[in-house]
């Protein structure tokens, strides 16, 4: 069986620091549904970050409510392959991680307990691939999980992690919208539209400025 048709069906998810949330972070969910049988990209921002440590800014409940906000307009999108009609709700955001320790295998075992039926599928970039031995809980993580490998510049390819996990690459275009741009921007007084959905765009300078 192709790898894409064990993605049928399942929730793919989307984890990272979001801080703040921008809008290349929708343009990968609305990719991954148009692009893959996955029925719902769950959005799950990190209570704790255990590669970024200190680095993150912005605290953990205004990003989550960020993150709502940012996707209230994206189930009202049509899809290229599949139309959000088939979808209650297409991309959610899930507040499962807060209090927990920040483990992506923590946080799939945590959601496998509560829906045991359904299948997960983790997206991550190409650029991560290397390290992704490194990763807690490694040996857990290659036999139950499916990875989603989103393209990056340059990124390093190690062919005995590919062989070792189940994975499909997801040839899309890169969005050059990145967090740190944003916050950078920010603190140069310079513009940030386009970048960020513009119903928070004033809320995410705000945050950054007091």
């Amino acid at each position: 069986m192709k790898t894409v048709e064990l993605l049928r069906g399942s929730f793919a998810i989307l984890g990272g620091s979001f801080d703040p949330v921008h809008n290349g972070h929708i343009y990968l969910a609305r990719e991954v549904l148009s692009r893959t049988p996955v029925s719902k990209v769950l959005m799950v921002p990190a209570y704790r970050h255990n590669f970024k440590k200190k680095d993150i800014f912005l605290d953990y409940d205004l990003r989550l409510e960020l993150l709502k906000k940012a996707i209230q307009n994206c189930n009202l999108l049509k899809f290229v392959s599949q139309p959000a009609e088939e979808f209650s709700t297409p991309i959610e955001v899930w507040d499962s991680e807060r209090g927990e320790s920040g483990y992506t295998s923590d946080l799939i075992r945590k959601l496998k307990g509560e829906l045991p039926d359904q299948n997960f599928a983790f997206i991550i970039g190409a650029d991560n691939l290397e390290k992704l031995h490194l990763w807690h809980d490694y040996q857990w993580l290659k036999e139950n999980v499916i990875f989603i490998v989103l393209p990056r510049p340059n990124a390093i390819i190690p062919c005995n992690i590919l062989s070792e996990i189940t994975h499909h690459f997801l040839d899309i275009p890169m969005c050059e919208i990145s967090s740190t741009q944003i916050r950078s921007r920010i603190a140069r007084g310079q513009s940030i539209t386009g970048m960020v959905d513009p119903t928070i765009e004033e809320e995410i300078i705000r945050s950054f400025n007091e």
